[in-house]
């Protein structure tokens, strides 16, 4: 019988550079199946709980990382150099969960996260995976950026990579639990940075990813909430008209950014399973 709730513990993994990420695991005995989390911008790793415990009663363990700038990571609040980086970090930390289980590692990335699990699958750094997940992935803002914002953002990228500025994300949008959007709010691990170097760096990847998409080689699913106010999941709609052959793809009715932490969230880990199985 599978296990209802998996026992938390943390560890580190070391990325291309040297820099040491930290990393949570909620590891379930005997499960055949384990998860490769990479999270959202100005979240961290120590936010799934609700997914593992949400797998682990389908007897799955599940592993998170602290990408560089978050959590209890080193680095400059939402900054990255270079895209690569996150890409290397997601790469290292998927390596290295293949390398501690003896099962199948399903790598999973979530909003921001979701993006740089697309860049690296595409870059070839996710070599022994047959499938992946994303969730919301952060391919297209619900809001569109006006012109010149995009404009001020690209030269301030150049003369200035490491200003930060506010994400803008409102923990509102992210749940219809209060519970949930307090938890974010109060967690002294979330942050509200993004990097002016980080912000042009997604906004490139993030449309060469869709560009890209009918390279994927492996299956994939997404999941997307109907009613995201932050991701608009006519982003997923596009990478899935993109990689038709490769591509499952689920808009939750109702649903807000977050499906592992929202209302009715069992309807997403059932079809994480369902889809799992087949």
């Amino acid at each position: 019988m599978a296990a209802e709730s998996a026992v938390l513990t943390e560890s580190q993994v070391t990325s291309a550079d040297g820099t040491r990420l930290s990393y949570r695991k909620w590891p379930v005995a005997n499960s055949t199946i384990t998860f490769a989390v990479v999270h959202g911008l100005g979240e961290h790793g120590g936010r799934y709980q609700r997914f593992a415990d949400g797998m682990a009663r389908f007897g799955m363990s599940t592993y998170a990382v602290d990408l560089r700038g978050h959590g209890n990571s080193p680095g400059q609040r939402g900054h990255v150099d270079s895209w690569s980086q996150w890409v290397d970090d997601a790469a290292a930390f998927i390596d290295h969960v293949e390398r501690q289980v003896d099962q199948e590692v399903v790598p999973l990335g979530h909003s921001f996260g979701g993006a740089v699990l697309l860049s690296a699958v595409l870059a070839g750094r996710v070599t022994r995976a047959g499938r992946f997940v994303l969730s919301s992935p952060a391919l297209q803002l619900k809001v569109a950026v006006p012109a010149w914002k995009k404009r001020l953002g690209e030269m301030t990228s150049r003369i200035t990579p490491r200003l930060s500025m506010s994400n803008e994300v409102d923990p509102s949008t992210l749940s219809r639990l209060p519970e949930v959007v307090e938890a974010y709010r109060s967690d002294p691990l979330v942050h509200s940075k993004i990097s002016s170097r980080t912000f042009t760096e997604w906004q490139r990847s993030a449309a060469e990813d869709l560009e890209r998409a009918g390279e994927i080689k492996i299956p994939f699913l997404i999941l997307a909430g109907s009613d995201d106010r932050l991701i608009d999941p006519d982003g997923s709609r596009r990478l899935h008209e993109r990689a038709p052959q490769m591509s499952t793809l689920h808009v939750l009715e109702g649903h807000y950014h977050e499906p592992f932490n929202d209302r009715d969230s069992e309807e997403a880990f059932t079809l994480i399973r369902d889809w799992l199985r087949k």
